[in-house]
């Protein structure tokens, strides 16, 4: 296994030591560090920056030859890691400990070392892998909140009050479908400059936002959980085949969710997220498109049409079509 010893703490020092482990050229846009390599280690691109308010945003999509540590060590107090597995796999260990935590695809893990110990985090061998890593220096973070500490919530106070890492935190956890989105918004965004550096910041507190929100709702029994995490989505995803599968006698909002063991606002937010609509809006919307085709395709009857979708009123559904597509079912009928 190749380790690489980092002994500092900023975006521009670990990057200079990645560069020199990875043999690769170092370079600096608008305060943000950047390597890219393909060689003897492998491929990879790595960047980092680090923002006033003490949070610093890291990105690495790699397929390094061989297991690689990075090793954050040194008398420093290290800053709080807050790690989303997008692809591939991670383990962590902290340096005064054995255990080692394995990090799959579609989790999430805050990473608190202790004063005396650091972080060794592995990146296995030939498999790509994709990380989005926030590093949250707690001293700055706090000098920076427009109100006492004291008033921070106990669950929060707990993480941020350690300034001086007293205590090891380690929470893992899949991340939530909008955290998903905003990574995905992140790989997205490729304007340079100015435009990337303001974007990467307010992304970055975005992203704090969603993972203390997944963390206080962690500590909620399962069934008075209302963040929508990425295991959920399967569960929306069976009842959206439901819905396409079998329009004509889809239940309630209450019985589609009962049917797939998710809440009722874990179903909405999932419909929201993947369609910007409620679950009945997208209902309504494979009802049109069912409609539409039936009338385009088939010689059924408008009355046999309005049952085969699940309607009953004959007059409801026309009055809905000519909402959505600007005719009445009949003036398709007669078109065709």
């Amino acid at each position: 296994m190749q380790t690489v010893k980092i002994a500092e703490t900023s975006a521009k020092s670990i990057l200079k030591e990645l560069a020199s482990a990875f043999e690769t050229r170092y370079t600096e846009e608008y305060g943000e560090a950047y390597i890219e390599f393909s060689n003897e280690y492998g491929e990879g691109k790595i960047s980092g920056i680090n923002f006033p308010n003490g949070v610093g945003i890291f990105r690495f999509e790699t397929r390094l030859n061989e297991d690689t540590c990075l090793d954050f060590h040194g008398d420093l107090i290290h800053p709080f890691k807050f790690v989303y597995v997008t692809e591939g796999r991670l383990d962590h260990s902290f340096r005064d400990e054995d255990i080692v935590h394995h990090i799959e695809k579609n989790q999430s893990v805050i990473i608190g070392a202790n004063s005396g110990s650091g972080n060794k985090i592995m990146f296995p061998g030939d498999i790509p892998i994709s990380v989005v890593m926030l590093d949250v220096d707690r001293q700055k973070f706090v000098d920076q909140l427009t109100f006492p500490l004291e008033e921070m919530d106990d669950i929060y106070h707990g993480i941020f009050a350690d300034t001086n890492a007293m205590r090891t935190l380690y929470h893992h956890t899949q991340y939530s479908l909008k955290m998903s989105y905003l990574i995905q918004e992140l790989r997205d965004f490729t304007t340079p400059g100015l435009e990337r550096v303001s974007y990467y910041g307010a992304k970055a507190l975005e992203l704090l936002t969603f993972i203390l929100m997944l963390y206080r709702d962690d500590a909620q029994p399962e069934d008075s959980q209302s963040v929508i995490r990425q295991k959920d989505l399967d569960k929306v995803k069976l009842v959206i085949l439901q819905i396409d599968q079998n329009i004509a006698e889809i239940g309630n909002i209450s019985s589609l969710a009962k049917s797939v063991d998710i809440t009722e606002s874990k179903l909405q937010e999932g419909f929201q997220v993947l369609f910007n609509c409620s679950v009945h809006e997208y209902i309504q919307r494979k009802r049109m498109e069912t409609a539409m085709l039936l009338l385009l395709k088939t010689d059924k009857t408008i009355k046999e049409i309005v049952y085969e979708i699940g309607l009953n009123s004959r007059s409801h559904f026309s009055k809905i079509f000519k909402e959505k597509y600007g005719m009445t079912p009949t003036a398709v009928r007669e078109k065709k």
